[in-house]
This record gives structure tokens, C-alpha cells and sequence, in this order.
């Protein structure tokens, strides 16, 4: 489905990353089992080095209030503004209630606001803009907080090298516009994939692996709480529809590729990235990687990569900057969408949560 908005943009974002920084080259006799060739091949294709994990204590919802309390604290934006506090995260504090009506206690907001969680993975951070988005356009919201992200080390199945999630949370500010300002957004889904990227078990359905028709799963000695993916049908999926929705976006929206300062994708794999760039024709240098710093952090990826790049906050923007944002991932689902960030966009460079001493 397509959409587009006329009085809405994004005004603040920063990205929270835990203490815990990994250098997978220390992981050589461990998780690699002393494999040098196969730990080369995966930095080089896959572009794994670092990665940061929460320890078991620390949630997503921990991450999601340090960044909040920054956008209150330093950043003057007074809480009490807010009409709504959406979370989009697959790594809650609870099964119930959402953690947006958790971390609305936590942060001591108004009754007045609203409060609930999204369920998404990869593409998530679009979905919940355009969730965001519409709420705001049909006139019933002028601010809310929007804090994407999870602790995908809890979920890692041993036997899957590499490691490709790291934790991380970003924490969106997104505003009414007196001025016109233009958007427009693409989403799609398949859930005839899912079975290609989900997590078997952990909650009411009794999965039977056999009827799933997907002998790679078999392999896998998946427990509770761990993901299997099957990794070759990703890959298609990937670089088959996403380069199609990206070129669905920018017809509807009759903007010009070449106009685009950037390009924020998925930070999926160096390999798929590097695919639809080309498929595209994208400029590389519009078309920024963190995946190396950061690894995969599911749908708080495409914020943590703007973050990376941009640091508006003691970088002031000199002109405003057309960028696209670009998810998909599990459900199998894709969202896209072509924005503007003008030059009063603030951006603070990625975030270290630091944990408080008890």
C-alpha cells in the first residue's frame, strides 16, 4: 500500500547502544573454533567486526529511557507534550502489558498520553512512521515519541555463525508541521514467507516443525527463544523485492533518484546491501553502512545508521537533505519511505547507555 502526508516530519533522533562492545576477531577461538578463513569470509562478505550486547539485566525498555531522558533532559523537549509514546520492539519487558505503557510509567508521563507497541521486526521503524505519520495528519496528535529497537543477543541460537544482531534502541521525536512538509511511504507484506525467518517457539502456538514443509529448519536444534532463518531465501527475498519497492516509492512519489542525498537501508548484510545498491544504481557514497560497528539491529538499524552519519546536533545541517529509508526483514515484510529532514533536524551521534550503579 502507498500513502502520503503533507504536515508531518521527524524532528529528533538519537540511537542508544549497551556498554558490552564486541570485537568479533576476539570471538576467533570460541564462536569461529579457531576458523581464521571462515571469520575473514564473513567480515568481508557479510562486513561483521563489531557489535554491542546488553548484559542479562538490561532491556530494551532500559535503552529506550536513557534516550528518552536525553531528549528530555538535554535536549529540552518537555515530556509533557507528548500525545503519544509508541514502541515498536520484539525483545519486551513483558508478554503484557506493551512496554510503551511500561516505559510511560517509567518516564513519568501525562495520563493524557497514549500508549501502545508495535509488533514488527526489520521493517518495523517504517511501519511505526507510518503508523506515526498518519496519527498526526488526521489531526488527533502534534508530537510523539517513537522508540524502536531490542536485545536480539537474547535470542541467538549457538548454532548459527555468525552472530548477526547486535542491541540497540533509537528514540524518534516525530512532529505536526505548520508548513507543508512531504512525504510518502510504500509498505508490503508476504506472509506466505514467514516460515523463512521466525521464532518457532516461546509463545501459545504449538509449532509442528515437520508440517512446515522446511527441511533446512530440521537442521537446526532451535530451542525456545531463538530465531531460525533460513538464510539463502532471505537473501532472495531481499534483494528481489526490495529494489522493486524502492522503485515503487519513487514513482509514486515522481522524485528523481538522482536527487536523493541518502540512502538508509536495512543494515541486513554487506552482501544484499551491496546487491540492491547496484540493482538500483545507487551512488555508494548515498547509501551509508554501519553494520560494521554495529551489526544488525533489526529494525532500529536505519535510525542508528542516520545516526552514524549524521550529527546534526554539533553539525548543524547546511541545507535540507531528501533521504529514503528502506526496511524489510521478517513477516516477510518491506516499508519505504522518501522524506525530507530540514536544517533544524536534530541528530546526536550514537548513544552509550550507561547503566546505573545500585
Amino acid at each position: 500500500m502507498q500513502a502520503s502526508f503533507n504536515h508531518v516530519r521527524l524532528s529528533h533522533v538519537l540511537t542508544i547502544a549497551p556498554q558490552n562492545l564486541i570485537n568479533i576477531d576476539d570471538e576467533l577461538d570460541t564462536r569461529y573454533q579457531g576458523d581464521i578463513k571462515k571469520l575473514s569470509q564473513i567480515k568481508k562478505n557479510v562486513g561483521l567486526q563489531y557489535r554491542y550486547e546488553a548484559d542479562q539485566e538490561t532491556t530494551a525498555s532500559d535503552l529506550g529511557e536513557y534516550g528518552a531522558n536525553i531528549l528530555f533532559n538535554e535536549l529540552n523537549i518537555d515530556k509533557n507534550s507528548l500525545d503519544a509514546i509508541i514502541v515498536c520492539t520484539q525483545t519486551p519487558d513483558f508478554f503484557m502489558p506493551p512496554t510503551a505503557c511500561y516505559l510511560h510509567g517509567k518516564l513519568g508521563l501525562s495520563e493524557k498520553t497514549l500508549a501502545f507497541d508495535i509488533n514488527q521486526s526489520c521493517s518495523g521503524y517504517v511501519y511505526g512512521l507510518y503508523t506515526i505519520y498518519s496519527m498526526i495528519e488526521n489531526g488527533s496528535c502534534k508530537r510523539i515519541l517513537f522508540i524502536c529497537g531490542d536485545t536480539w543477543s537474547k535470542f541467538h541460537n549457538p548454532l548459527n555463525t555468525p552472530n548477526l544482531g547486535g542491541d540497540g534502541v533509537s528514540i524518534t521525536l516525530i512532529e505536526y508541521s505548520e508548513k507543508e512538509h512531504k512525504s510518502y511511504f510504500d509498505l508490503g507484506s508476504d506472509g506466505k514467507g514467514l516460515k523463512y525467518l521466525f521464532m518457532p517457539f516461546g509463545a501459545f502456538r504449538n509449532t509442528n516443525l515437520k508440517a512446515m514443509k522446511e527441511p533446512e529448519i530440521l537442521n537446526k536444534n532451535i530451542k525456545e527463544k531463538q530465531v531460525y532463518m533460513n538464510g539463502l531465501e532471505i537473501f532472495n527475498f531481499a534483494t528481489r523485492k526490495e529494489p522493486l519497492a524502492f522503485s515503487q516509492l519513487l514513482q509514486y512519489a515522481n522524485y528523481d533518484q538522482d536527487k536523493l542525498d541518502f540512502v538508509f537501508f536495512h543494515q541486513a548484510n554487506k552482501g544484499i546491501l551491496e546487491i540492491i545498491t547496484n540493482r538500483l544504481k545507487i551512488d555508494y557514497n548515498k547509501v551509508p553502512l554501519s553494520i560494521n560497528k554495529y551489526a544488525n539491529l533489526g529494525a532500529a538499524s536505519i535510525p542508528a545508521t542516520l545516526c552514524d552519519t549524521i550529527n546534526s546536533y554539533e553539525f548543524p545541517l547546511q541545507k535540507t537533505l531528501k533521504i529514503v529509508l528502506g526496511g524489510f526483514g521478517a513477516g516477510l515484510s518491506w516499508a519505504n519511505a522518501l522524506m525530507t529532514l530540514d536544517t533544524d533536524f536534530i541528530c546526536k551521534k550514537v548513544q552509550i547507555y550507561q547503566k546505573e550503579k545500585k
